[in-house]
């Protein structure tokens, strides 16, 4: 890596200290947060201003630009993988009467990028736009299940240091049965009294994201778990079909 890519990625790096929990930062906090010199930091917050992802307020307060949110419209409108799922997503919410959710990985992070209300008004934590939360919830477990072992156990580590190996071999042998089982079923993983049912979306063998349907306890305990697998999982093969032909 030439130092001109190196520089860029530690400055697009500042971007990732930006959370619903924490979205506003000054040069010297986000020199500490990830130890670079307080000079580079504030030369990498200059370029992004000027790029318009950040912009500067008063006391020295940086938040996240309006470049984002242009950014953010256009990728409703251009990313393959949500255009070729909406009218999929739109279709599971009507039949099922369940909330339906795309999420994209990208990296290490799992992202909800679309979403189609069903019927009713539940009050879900993860919307569009937000981080998932890694081993919690049908669809960052549907995910991992169909990682190789090696990358899940490298994120186990991180989120859960000093776990141990009981803890490992639990977590691996609970996404083993899923992906023996073709999807996930999460009761109350991310928000309560909600079950979550969830599988991934494959291009090319490489797991990009993953569809779920989200409903309340109580009208889960009137569904068949075992069909919604089976119908996310033939909706899943219909959104690769369709990635395979999307321009």
């Amino acid at each position: 890596m030439t130092e001109s890519a190196s520089s860029l990625g530690r400055m697009l790096t500042l971007l990732d200290a930006y959370t619903h929990d924490r979205y506003a930062w000054t040069v010297d906090d986000l020199a500490s947060h990830f130890g670079f010199t307080p000079s580079s930091t504030y030369r990498y917050v200059k370029e992004l201003c000027a790029a318009g992802l950040l912009i500067r307020l008063p006391r020295g307060i940086y938040v996240v630009g309006a470049r984002v949110v242009e950014l953010e419209a256009l990728i409703r409108e251009t990313d393959p993988v949500t255009r070729a799922a909406q009218p999929i997503l739109r279709g599971l919410a009507q039949e099922t009467g369940c909330h339906v959710l795309l999420s994209n990985v990208y990296g290490e992070h799992l992202l909800n990028v679309a979403h189609e209300a069903g019927v009713e008004p539940l009050e879900l934590t993860y919307m569009r736009g937000k981080s998932l939360p890694w081993f919690r919830g049908a669809p960052s477990l549907s995910v991992l299940a169909f990682w190789p072992r090696a990358r899940v156990r490298s994120l186990f580590e991180q989120i859960h240091p000093g776990a141990g190996e009981q803890a490992w071999n639990a977590t691996w042998a609970g996404l083993k049965a899923i992906r023996k089982a073709g999807y996930a079923i999460s009761h109350a993983g991310l928000d309560p009294d909600v079950i979550g049912y969830g599988v991934p979306v494959m291009a090319e063998d490489e797991v990009i994201g993953t569809i779920s349907l989200v409903c309340s306890k109580q009208r889960g305990e009137f569904l068949n778990g075992a069909a919604l697998g089976a119908v996310l999982q033939q909706k899943s093969r219909e959104i690769s079909a369709l990635l395979q032909t999307a321009d």
